[in-house]
């Protein structure tokens, strides 16, 4: 039965949302993209891009909304069949003769899962195109999942085909098997068997154009990532190579890659056993591969959208509870009413406690929500929300015992803690929201925590705010040397921005002064976000994270109004605003101007998806800047910082 797209149109709308809804029980790639209170309008232009995409898949969504509604679904059958009755037939000789004028009916290629594109041109060092094909097919072969993957290989791949075989394929996951270049292109034939450059920009315009069902490209080639931010906006996930990568590494990176795909795994476990197995097999360039993607959900250990196996359950469009832990010296709003939450003036206890956030499916990477206009245009409501209702105080005994129980349920590699300090004119919900942004979009390996300081959360209030944080000193920490005594937490992580690094780093230097006299307080990754902090105390001060910390990160940016206007009313430069750039030994200076902060602002290291890989691959593989992507050296003064590059 062949589609047309406004008669499809006028039998979606004559459903009501009940039956629209049970008609999609099968199709939960349609129905993932469905939000709360979104209009039916929207609905039904999303199933009707989804099905121009997938006309194999129209029959059995007929078929379901024939048990729904059986006069809708016979109104359309009668109505097509008139439209098709009165169209003018092929002539027998025009179906079967190749040189009729007319185009014959052909059936379509069936679709694959895994497209293999492989290349090795004149004059390039020869690769194991054939058996790199082989291993991902036998690797495969081990899961029954795999078993279910379609896979095609082409070989000898010229650029000219490269549109033929993304529309004859429609494939789920793109592998590229080839050479590339430094200046990161990927590296085919031309019609005489030569090397033929192709960019990322120009495959993200193709891809753009071809609209298939692409998830994932994988580029086994060597400096393939170097641009692949190109393909960030068309496809969910990349993986690519950093630098140059020996044959063999690369064979088994896509070994290990696609076993546990063919496994049922997801695409972040597939990439890290991938680069596991380069390690066992004490291969270099385990750390060459990378993995980039816009979109939280390919980030969880196991993802559990199976697109390619068409046999997945739907999945809830509902939003997502994410907890949080957290530590406050603000005054509770009703001490008998936790749910009332907390004001901005000061307390003179430390409180503890647990909340939620609301997390919706249309949750966007780094962000807490659009703005009202965006929402308005798109009919969705992306922000997070915070459940009142889940707010929950403890006493301090029972909130340690309670970590630790939640820890030891986690697997031994998910056993840590990151806890965020917010800035200035921040409060209480700010801060949850914030730390359950960074925390979903870093998928924290363990809990996610904050320390809410009482800041008024006004911007008239930045005096009151200074001398609030500064009172805050001594419960910031106590709550961060109990998180590292009695937590259980095998790493502590901190995120500290703005204001809220003046109290981080006063807590270091006190928590120091306790390690000196006796106790093993250690801390693993430190990361200092546009400090508003006096370079001159920063300096003097700054010995208790290198003693304290396995590495501490600072970033500023020459774009940074907020702090920059910090420093108008300090008269005096502020360390994370630049020039001049503060670097300090033991510290990795990391310079983000380049970074376009137009729409992020002062928040930037929680907006800007370039900070968060970064802190992603500190947080999971202690990465030393110059191993990590897209940082450049640079110097001040002969010291060393780092730049993100353009």
């Amino acid at each position: 039965m062949t589609y047309k797209r406004t008669k499809f149109r006028e039998l979606i709308k004559s459903l009501t949302s009940e039956e629209l809804d049970e008609s999609l029980d099968d199709f939960s790639s349609v129905r993932n993209q469905f939000t709360d209170g979104q209009e039916k309008s929207l609905r039904i232009r999303i199933i009707l891009d989804y099905f121009e995409r997938h006309q194999e898949e129209i029959e059995s969504l007929l078929e379901a909304i024939k048990k729904c509604n059986l006069t809708a679904y016979n109104k359309y059958v009668s109505e097509k069949m008139s439209s098709e009755n009165s169209e003018p037939k092929l002539a027998p000789s025009d179906e079967t003769n190749p040189k009729s004028n007319s185009t014959p009916n052909v059936p379509e290629d069936k679709n694959c899962d895994i497209l293999v594109l492989a290349a090795n041109p004149i004059g390039t060092d020869r690769l194991q195109l054939e058996k790199e094909a082989n291993l991902i097919r036998e690797r495969l072969q081990e899961g029954v999942v795999g078993k279910k993957y379609i896979v095609k290989v082409e070989i000898d791949v010229q650029v000219e085909n490269l549109s033929k075989y993304l529309l004859q394929y429609n494939p789920l996951i793109i592998h590229f098997s080839s050479h590339g270049s430094p200046s990161g292109e990927i590296i085919l034939n031309n019609d005489q068997g030569k090397p033929q450059p192709v960019s990322p920009e120009v495959l993200a315009e193709l891809l753009a154009i071809v609209k298939g069902r692409i998830e994932c490209v994988v580029l086994n080639a060597c400096f393939s990532l170097e641009k692949a931010d190109a393909l960030s906006n068309q496809v969910s996930c990349i993986v690519g190579m950093s630098a140059e990568i020996d044959d063999e590494s690369a064979l088994r990176f896509a070994a290990g890659f696609y076993r546990a795909l063919g496994l049922g795994r997801g695409y972040y476990t597939a990439f890290e056993v991938g680069r596991n197995e380069i390690k066992l097999l004490s291969l270099p360039d385990s750390a060459v591969p990378h993995l980039f993607t816009r979109d939280t959900l390919f980030l969880q250990r196991e993802e559990l959208k199976r697109t390619v196996t068409r046999t997945a359950p739907p999945q809830s469009t509902e939003a997502t509870l994410y907890p949080l832990w957290f530590g406050t010296n603000r005054k509770p709003q009703n001490a008998q009413d936790p749910s009332l939450g907390f004001s901005g003036e000061r307390d003179r206890q430390l409180h503890y406690g647990t909340c939620q956030v609301a997390v919706p499916i249309s949750h966007k990477f780094g962000s807490t929500g659009s703005s009202w206009w965006r929402r308005w245009l798109t009919s969705t409501d992306d922000r997070l929300k915070l459940k009142q209702e889940s707010l929950k105080f403890f006493q301090e005994n029972n909130f340690w015992d309670e970590i630790q129980r939640t820890l030891q349920a986690n697997q031994p590699d998910e056993r840590s803690a990151l806890v965020f300090i917010h800035g200035f004119n921040v409060s209480f919900e700010d801060a949850a929201l914030r730390a359950a942004q960074i925390g979903v979009d870093l998928q924290v390996p363990g809990i996610m925590a904050f320390y809410s300081w009482p800041s008024r959360g006004k911007l008239v209030s930045y005096p009151a705010d200074e001398a609030t944080i500064e009172a805050s000193e001594r419960y910031i920490t106590e709550f961060l040397l109990n998180l590292a005594q009695k937590s259980g937490a095998e790493k502590i992580h901190i995120i500290a921005h703005s204001m809220g690094n003046r109290g981080l780093l006063r807590a270091m230097q006190r928590i120091l002064t306790q390690v000196q006299a006796g106790s093993k307080i250690s801390f693993g990754q430190i990361f200092l976000a546009a400090p508003d902090v006096d370079p001159d105390i920063f300096i003097e001060l700054a010995q208790a994270y290198q003693n304290l910390a396995e590495r501490t990160t600072l970033y500023i940016s020459a774009k940074d109004k907020a702090v920059a206007t910090s420093g108008i009313i300090h008269d005096h430069d502020r360390v994370g605003f630049s020039p001049p750039i503060t670097v300090v030994d033991g510290i990795d200076t990391v310079l983000v101007s380049n970074i376009d902060l137009t729409l992020l602002g002062h928040g930037y290291f929680a907006d800007a998806y370039p900070v968060l890989y970064d802190m992603r691959e500190l947080l999971i593989h202690n990465t030393s800047p110059e191993k990590r992507l897209r940082l450049q050296q640079a110097q001040e003064h002969g010291q060393n910082y780092w730049i993100f590059g353009q």
